[in-house]
């Protein structure tokens, strides 16, 4: 079921997640070629600046839990002495990140290149904080031929103008937000596995039963998405309803009707807020679900706190490798799609680009060229291999198109908990670090074999039709953008402030019609027409 996409990235190891990396990249017995491939300098390139002259960029991006930001990593140092550009990296954590953004932005205070949303994109295109791109796309064959390959890129123009330079991550892995549990403790409580929501109910409990201090199902805030939004975003769509975009938007792509929908008018999204609350009153739902980070949600996995996870399922193997070092029996493992109690059974996966994550540099920066020319080069050949795999000869080798991490390379991170995280840090490498293209094919996992058999689970579902793939946002006229603004701020605001009470509060779901209304007198059926009508432009 894997992707057979490999090209140039045929390749005989694997660091992908996984602690044990060493089994997959040390067994080569091809001869290493110290030659440098055709079209690819090992030279110190010439200044971007016009003037020949240093030039200085700030670059802020968010820091991931599992991967640091180091400000002067290897990539950064080389690219000084290639591009003879000072890169001032400035990582705020993810979790303070979007509120960081966001005040920076509106206060026209912006570095010079800033990792945002296609929704910042969109709200903000209008008032001159990012450089309009489309002037200087002539100037960029790279970055050309990125959007030759990559047409869905196109959806990110406003207006037909283009303001960031987006994540081209090309995964031959599927993960998505899918049910991970604790299959040894089915095992050693005698539980069958679930196949229902109600059925997973059961396990809770008998789960909280033999661990009382524990909250099996615990969530988190992640991917600019509060909590509470990325709690109910894939119980929501698991019972047939759904609550928000990947912007945060409150209205939801249903596949099955081809349109966007708000999810709490439907009689199927109050079943999941009552499923919810029933695990809440019964502490089986962790209550720190409204602001658990990535880091506390992932101590809580990774430390036997918690059980159950219905979120990025590729995190199920580092939680894998922490809990067996003190028990060699402890696994979370895929489990089937579970269906609602009125047979509804579907999930949502992710997709395998990233292209409504990208860079945008400021109005205000002094060399445009400069810094556009810089990018263009990240997005070619000698700029993916440095934030890639690192130093060519010295932390990779290329022999018949395969690529190999030197012996070198990996001994200086093989006792690290996380040895792949820990060089990307180091070396500044992949999506997380500096690179602007990225494509997995190299990081195939080889071991643990769990991660691709989830992939290969996730992907004979989608073939299925029970599981789909999150939808980005269509693109808006200025007009509707306006008014997208005027209609969310009032009606998240709402939404915030009180879709927790039917969670949390015993009694509350009382008061669900006189919700609804309220959130349809704030607009919710105008986001919906707003965001159809757009979806039928593109169509």
């Amino acid at each position: 079921m894997r992707s057979k996409k490999r090209g140039i990235w045929a390749v005989t190891c694997s660091v992908l997640l996984v602690g044990s990396l060493l089994a997959g990249c040390t067994g080569t017995k091809k001869e290493v070629s110290n030659a440098t491939p055709t079209g690819t300098s090992t030279a110190a390139a010439p200044a971007s600046s016009a003037s020949g002259k240093q030039l200085n960029l700030t670059w802020m991006r968010y820091e991931n839990p599992t991967q640091a930001v180091i400000a002067d990593s290897q990539a950064v140092q080389e690219i000084m002495k290639r591009k003879n550009i000072k890169l001032d990296i400035q990582s705020v954590p993810q979790s303070n990140y979007e509120d960081k953004k966001k005040t920076l932005i509106a206060t026209n205070s912006l570095p010079d290149v800033i990792m945002v949303k296609q929704d910042d994109i969109s709200n903000n295109a209008d008032s001159g904080v990012f450089l309009d791109l489309t002037p200087y796309l002539d100037k960029m064959p790279n970055f050309q031929k990125i959007i030759k390959d990559h047409p869905e890129v196109n959806k990110n123009k406003i207006d037909g103008k283009l303001f960031g330079f987006p994540l081209i991550t090309s995964w031959s892995t599927q993960a998505g937000q899918v049910p991970m549990i604790r299959t040894d403790m089915l095992t050693k409580l005698n539980l069958k596995t679930p196949t229902t929501y109600e059925e997973l109910y059961q396990v809770l409990k008998k789960f909280k039963e033999a661990n009382p201090a524990s909250f099996p199902f615990t969530s988190r805030a992640a991917n600019g998405l509060t909590g509470t939004e990325n709690l109910v975003n894939p119980i929501a769509f698991g019972f047939g309803s759904g609550y928000t975009t990947p912007t945060g938007a409150k209205v939801y792509y249903d596949d099955a009707t081809k349109k966007y929908t708000f999810g709490p008018a439907t009689p199927e999204f109050k079943d999941a807020i009552t499923w919810l609350h029933k695990l809440y009153k019964d502490k089986l739902l962790d209550p720190d679900y409204t602001v658990s980070t990535s880091q506390i949600w992932q101590e809580k996995l990774s430390a036997g706190k918690s059980f159950f996870f219905q979120d990025n399922n590729a995190f199920g193997s580092n939680f894998n490798i922490a809990l067996q070092k003190t028990d060699p029996n402890a696994k979370f493992d895929l489990i089937p799609t579970l269906a609602s109690d009125k047979g509804v059974k579907r999930n949502a996966v992710y997709q395998l680009d990233h292209i409504q994550e990208s860079y945008a540099i400021s109005a205000k920066v002094k060399d445009p060229t400069a810094v556009i020319n810089f990018i263009d080069w990240l997005y070619g050949e000698e700029g993916v291999r440095l934030t890639g795999w690192g130093i060519e000869n010295v932390d990779y080798t290329i022999n018949n198109g395969e690529y190999k991490i030197s012996d070198a390379t990996l001994a200086k991170f093989k006792d690290k908990p996380d040895p792949y995280r820990a060089m990307g840090s180091a070396l500044g490498l992949n999506y997380l670090g500096l690179s602007l293209n990225v494509d997995d094919h190299p990081m195939i996992p080889v071991s643990p074999k769990e991660t691709l058999t989830w992939s290969d689970m996730n992907l004979k579902a989608l073939s299925d039709g029970i599981v789909f793939r999150q939808t980005f946002d269509p693109p808006f006229t200025k007009d509707e953008r306006e008014k997208l603004k005027q209609l969310r701020t009032q009606l998240d605001a709402y939404m915030t402030q009180t879709l927790d009470k039917f969670i949390i509060t015993e009694g509350a779901l009382n008061d669900w019609d006189a919700f609804v209304k309220q959130c349809l007198d704030k607009g919710a059926k105008e986001i919906e027409t707003i965001y159809n009508t757009a979806l039928a432009r593109v169509k």
